[in-house]
């Protein structure tokens, strides 16, 4: 059994698997006290690798399966402390995090790169996959997690949430605000729904009060350095 500090939160966790240690080694604390315990079982491990590869990446890898086995426990405990998962790449400038999330393949993790060869050094990669959302003292801060995609570009650091950007492909750069309700309905797409009703409600409204107090914006871009600057010039003015 290894603990792992995630989101705020100590995890213990006893894997099948010595691939799954290595997979997590980054979150490792040394803290003996914990609040959540994750054994994964056989069925747990079947069910994910039954996900295919579409969901993630590399269906013939149990150790992988039941890394995101994992996950999924954390992605329905953490309602109940304030926090949700979302898919995205988000990376952490000016102090502050930028989330830009869509559906795969949409190119989320392209555009993260484009802000890394513009910015430089000023932009750090939060996580490129599979990041934590918690809500904290009446802000919302995003967390990496060991799940960071696969090419495995993130880092153990959260960030103050500054904005959200849906973004789909386009044949020119545009960037609008967007507003909540229909932020809202591209959110839901891109989260775990739990099937219990008292946690989607408490879903609902963290996402309801994310969509009032974030600035969303909606970005149809290329694969260009002019992506980059439009949206910045959208977000800082």
């Amino acid at each position: 059994m290894k603990i792992y500090r995630i989101a705020e939160m100590n995890i213990a966790v006893k894997a099948k698997y010595e691939d799954t240690y290595r997979y997590m080694q980054d979150f490792l604390t040394d803290s003996q006290d914990y609040e959540l315990y994750i054994e994964p079982t056989d069925e747990m491990i079947r069910y994910e690798a039954e996900l295919g590869e579409e969901i993630h990446g590399d269906a013939g890898s149990p150790y992988i399966c039941e890394a995101v086995a994992i996950l999924r426990v954390i992605c329905d405990y953490i309602i109940d402390k304030g926090g949700f998962f979302l898919h995205c790449s988000c990376l952490k400038y000016k102090n502050e995090a930028i989330i830009f999330t869509a559906p795969s393949g949409t190119g989320k993790s392209t555009h993260s790169a484009l802000w890394r060869r513009h910015f430089g050094d000023d932009v750090v990669m939060i996580n490129d996959d599979k990041p934590l959302v918690r809500e904290k003292d009446g802000r919302f801060y995003i967390y990496g997690t060991p799940w960071n995609g696969k090419h495995s570009i993130g880092n153990n650091t959260s960030a103050p949430i500054r904005s959200v950007v849906f973004l789909s492909q386009a044949p020119e750069n545009k960037a609008t605000p967007i507003s909540p309700i229909d932020a809202m309905a591209l959110l839901l797409q891109q989260t775990v729904l739990p099937s219990n009703k008292a946690e989607l409600s408490k879903l609902l409204d963290m996402l309801g009060r994310l969509v009032e107090n974030i600035p969303m914006y909606r970005l149809g871009c290329t694969i260009s350095d002019e992506a980059v600057t439009t949206i910045y010039q959208e977000i800082y003015g």
